[in-house]
Formats: structure tokens, C-alpha cells, sequence
């Protein structure tokens, strides 16, 4: 019998603000909040079905914390969904020696259970993301093969490739390419692999090209100009504008096109240190915009101030591996990232930690700059910037999720993979009051145990650990979400 707790206004009321997320953010973004979500579900659910597989009393199965927004009781556990969804939950009856549980339930409480028995549960979470992350995997393999020969790391020698998009305002839209087009020769030199022809496009800039490409198995020919990118240098001296940036037009220069950086040099000559307005491909989004009152304070020469531009990238993409394939290649790439996630935990406890407390220092000067945003981009930009380093919040995930869904569904399941890998992994850290520290606990007690004696560890000397540990996280977690609010990391 299914039992109704509370009225289906708090259920209607997160419906709508889904519906105000994808008005105002995309589609896109509930996606993959709904994705989030449903990976924090199958945490619990592995919790949840091997508890009561095993014959425990599960009370209540919850998505999300805080207030109650909607739940119904079926039998004898409570399901629904909280207000606050950055996480979800088992109760499982006498979990510590601190709970009480009425004597009738004592023999299917958590504590009462062998040691095989807690073991399974407590790592049915971790279990159930490297599952997810082995489907992920497989389903990736299954379909176009692409993720051993070209997400997880592209190689250089490939040459076998086409394009996978094509920039907007760039020397490959002006001749007319588009995605699934194959290049044949750019001024007069053969296609090779994706980084040789990268390499030789960035030494010609601003030259006029003969394009050769083929469509469907025709051959087109078509002219161009190669367009620029400011360099770090180049950058440098204009302030507003960052490394990457391709300027498409500058207030009171007239130009027949996109001026080049030794048009708007003679143009700024006589302007030094004034604001105008200067009209850039965002290398962040993509996307054109207008940087107001940006100010030129700085000129080099045009060598090292920009580099060549086309404006595509490469697709790898091959024939689906097959089941029998898929299915080996997928558990060889999952060891292989559980493990790259086991050896980069200790990096991101320290510098992690490190790097995301940076940039919210009141000594930041660019915190207190009128170009705040974009002077943060160039610090992100710098490889010497520890912000590779940083925690991402729930909200940062979602964001770069949103973000590469523009790329492709493949895309998106290859950083959910990672993320499952990751919350596998770090869910088994042996700290109170993740899943590992109650695995160090159960094996603690059963040492203790043997030779008949039953042991259990008194929790509430345990508490003062716990809360530490939930604090330190709390206090990352807030900092990490305002960062990626204020100093957001892009992959654009």
C-alpha cells in the first residue's frame, strides 16, 4: 500500500523551476542536472537494494537534503525528494551504535549484520558510479569507437580525420566548410595529421590560401584568408582582451573584414592608452562580442602578437568497436581511469584545496580591476595558475556539462563517465562520514571480533572526526561554488 505524505505542490513548484532553468539557461542545463541527479540516485540505489537484499530495514530513500518537497511511505520506507539536490540518501536502521531501534528491528539493523554483509552494502555506492562509468564507456566504444582513438586523448599521428565543427566568423566558415568535410591541402600542402596541419596554419596568419577539400566525394576548391588569434603576448597589451581572442572589428577603424593585428596596430599608434570599443570571437564561448572601453597600452610585432587561425577541429571518430570489442576496451579504460583517479587524489587534497581558495583573496589584484572577468580568464589561461587544480561545486560540473552538450551527446557522457569514476573513488576515501569510513569501522569491529567476542566501535567518539570532516567539506564545497559563480572554469 502506497501512502501519500503532503500534497503535490512542492513536487509542481520544482517542476516549474526546472522549466525557468531551461528558459533562461537552455535545455541543455536541466539535462544535465537531471543526469546529476539520477547518478546521485543510483549511489543510494545500490545502497538501498543491497540492504534490503540482506535482509536490513531501509526507513527512507531520499533525493536531495533540507526541507521535504514531495514523498510517499510504501511498506516500511519513505521515498521522495528534498529542496536542496546536491546529494541523496539511505537511512538503513542502526547504522551506529548511537541509534536506537526498537528490539523487534534490532536483528535487521545495519550493525547486527556479518561483515560480508556491511561490506557489500557500504560499497554498493562506489560499486554502482564504476558500473555507470562501464556502461558509459561501452556504449561510447559500441557506437563510434571514439573514445580510446580520439576523446581520451587525440593522437597527434592520426591522420584520418575530418572536421568535426567549424568556427563562425573564420577562414574555414569563409570558405564555405562544414562539418564531415575532409581537407585535402591547405596552401598547396597535403593534409597529414590534425596537429601537423595545426602547426602549419599557426605560421599563416593573414595570408591568402587555396583550400582543397572534399564533400561526399566531390572535390571543391575554394580561397580564403587565414585568420588571427592573439598569442599571450599579443594579449598582453591590450587590456580586456585575453589570449585566444580574435578581433572581428574596432570602433573607428575602417576595414574590409576583420582588420589585421598591423591594421589595428597603426590605427592604436596615435590612440595608446585610450578606451574604444573592440568587437572579438570570444576564445571562451565562441561567440562574437563587443569588449567595451578596452584600452591598447601595448604593441609587438605582429610575429608574436597573433597566430594563425582556421577555425575547425578534427572528428577520429571510426566504426563502432562491436560487443565483444566494446565490452574489453571499455573495462581495459575504466581500470585505467580508476587508477589516473587514484594517483591524482593526493595532488587535489593539496593543491586542489590550494587552488580553489585562490582568486577570492582580497589581495587579488585583478579582483579589484574594472576587467575582473576576463583578467580571471587570463590567470585561468596561465599554466602556471594553479586553477586546473581546483574543485568544482555541483553547480561547475553542471556548467561544463551544459557547455560541451553544444559538441555532442558523446561529449557529455564521456565527462559523466568521469565524474562517476571520480565519486566512485572518492566515496571509498577512509574518512567518517564518506562510505570508506564506515568500511574502515565494519573492518575495524570485525578485527576486534575475532575469536568470538562481538566489538562495537562507541560512534559518538567518533563524532567530533566526522564533523570535521563535514565542515572541511562544507566550507570547500562553498568555496568552490562561488568560484565557479564568479571565476567560472570554460572549456569554450
Amino acid at each position: 500500500m502506497i501512502k501519500r505524505l503532503g500534497d503535490h505542490g512542492g513536487l509542481a513548484g520544482l517542476v516549474a523551476l526546472l522549466a525557468l532553468i531551461a528558459v533562461l539557461a537552455g535545455v541543455s542545463w536541466v539535462v544535465i542536472i537531471l543526469l546529476l541527479v539520477a547518478m546521485l540516485f543510483l549511489h543510494e540505489l545500490g545502497h538501498y537494494l543491497t540492504a534490503r537484499m540482506t535482509g536490513m530495514k531501509v526507513t527512507e530513500f531520499f533525493i536531495g537534503f533540507g526541507p521535504r518537497v514531495w514523498s510517499f511511505r510504501r511498506g516500511e520506507t519513505t521515498y521522495g525528494i528534498k529542496a536542496v539536490w546536491v546529494g541523496a540518501y539511505v537511512r538503513i536502521a542502526g547504522m551506529s551504535s548511537l541509534e536506537p531501534v526498537d528490539p523487534v528491528d534490532e536483528s535487521r539493523s545495519f550493525r547486527q549484520q556479518s561483515y560480508p554483509r556491511k561490506l557489500l552494502v557500504l560499497t554498493a555506492g562506489s560499486g554502482m558510479h564504476f558500473v555507470i562509468a562501464l556502461v558509459l564507456l561501452f556504449a561510447l566504444l559500441l557506437v563510434d569507437g571514439s573514445v580510446s582513438a580520439g576523446r581520451v586523448s587525440e593522437p597527434e599521428e592520426v591522420a584520418e580525420w575530418t572536421l568535426a565543427t567549424v568556427s563562425v566568423d573564420s577562414a574555414a566558415a569563409a570558405a564555405g566548410l562544414r562539418p564531415g568535410d575532409e581537407l585535402v591541402s591547405v596552401a598547396g600542402v597535403g593534409r597529414t595529421t590534425f596537429g601537423d596541419f595545426s602547426r602549419q596554419v599557426r605560421q599563416l596568419a593573414g595570408e591568402e590560401v587555396e583550400v582543397v577539400y572534399r564533400r561526399a566525394g566531390t572535390t571543391r576548391t575554394a580561397a580564403t584568408r587565414i585568420g588571427e588569434r592573439l598569442t599571450a603576448q599579443g594579449a598582453a597589451g591590450i587590456v580586456g582582451l585575453i589570449e585566444g581572442d580574435r578581433i572581428l572589428a574596432v570602433d573607428g577603424l575602417q576595414s574590409d573584414g576583420a582588420p589585421t593585428y598591423a591594421q589595428v596596430s597603426d590605427y592604436a599608434r596615435p590612440r595608446l592608452g585610450q578606451p574604444v570599443d573592440i568587437t572579438i570571437v570570444d576564445t571562451r564561448t565562441g561567440r562574437p562580442a563587443v569588449v567595451e572601453g578596452a584600452i591598447i597600452n601595448d604593441l609587438v610585432d605582429p610575429s608574436s602578437a597573433v597566430m594563425g587561425f582556421f577555425g575547425v577541429s578534427a572528428d577520429y571518430r571510426h566504426p563502432g568497436l562491436g560487443v565483444v570489442g566494446a565490452a574489453g576496451e571499455s573495462v581495459r579504460l575504466l581500470a585505467a581511469t580508476v587508477r589516473d583517479v587514484v594517483f591524482a587524489i593526493p595532488g587535489i587534497v593539496t593543491d586542489g584545496f590550494g587552488g580553489t581558495l585562490d582568486g577570492l583573496r582580497g589581495d587579488d589584484p585583478a579582483a579589484r580591476s574594472p576587467e575582473t572577468v576576463r583578467e580571471l580568464e587570463v590567470r585561468r589561461l596561465d599554466t602556471s595558475h594553479p586553477d586546473e587544480n581546483r574543485i568544482l561545486s555541483i553547480y561547475g560540473v553542471a556548467r561544463i556539462g551544459a557547455e560541451v552538450a553544444s559538441d555532442g551527446a558523446s561529449d557529455v557522457l564521456l565527462l559523466l563517465m568521469y565524474v562517476n569514476v571520480f565519486l566512485g573513488v572518492f566515496n571509498l576515501l577512509p574518512l567518517l562520514p564518506l562510505d570508506g569510513g564506515h568500511v574502515v569501522v565494519a573492518t575495524y569491529e570485525r578485527i576486534r571480533s575475532i575469536g568470538g567476542r562481538s566489538h562495537q566501535v562507541d560512534a559518538a567518539r567518533l563524532l567530533p572526526l566526522t564533523y570535521a570532516v563535514v565542515a572541511l567539506l562544507l566550507l570547500v564545497g562553498g568555496v568552490a561554488l562561488v568560484r565557479d559563480i564568479f571565476d567560472p572554469v570554460s572549456f569554450g
